[in-house]
């Protein structure tokens, strides 16, 4: 499942909602206004970013101008 691709993200923002620092490994995505629920879009995202072959470690909000960082659960060993 492609990110851009899920009903909540902002496509019109970025490069089709999504933008990526490959240097810096930060993924910055849009959400629309209404996508605030974040306990059901975060895992729909992590799955998105599994998919494409990276491993997400932490997801931010933005809260009175200040960076809040939120870890990832981390993904099941495989055996």
């Amino acid at each position: 499942m492609k990110l851009r691709k899920l009903d909540f993200i902002d496509t019109k923002r970025f490069k089709r909602g999504v933008d990526m620092d490959v240097k810096m490994q930060l993924l910055t995505i849009a959400l629309k206004n209404d996508a605030d629920e974040k306990l059901l879009i975060t895992p729909l995202i992590k799955k998105a970013i599994d998919d494409a072959g990276y491993d997400p470690v932490e997801w931010y909000t933005l809260e009175k101008e200040k960076l809040t960082p939120h870890p990832f659960k981390p993904a099941p060993k495989k055996k």
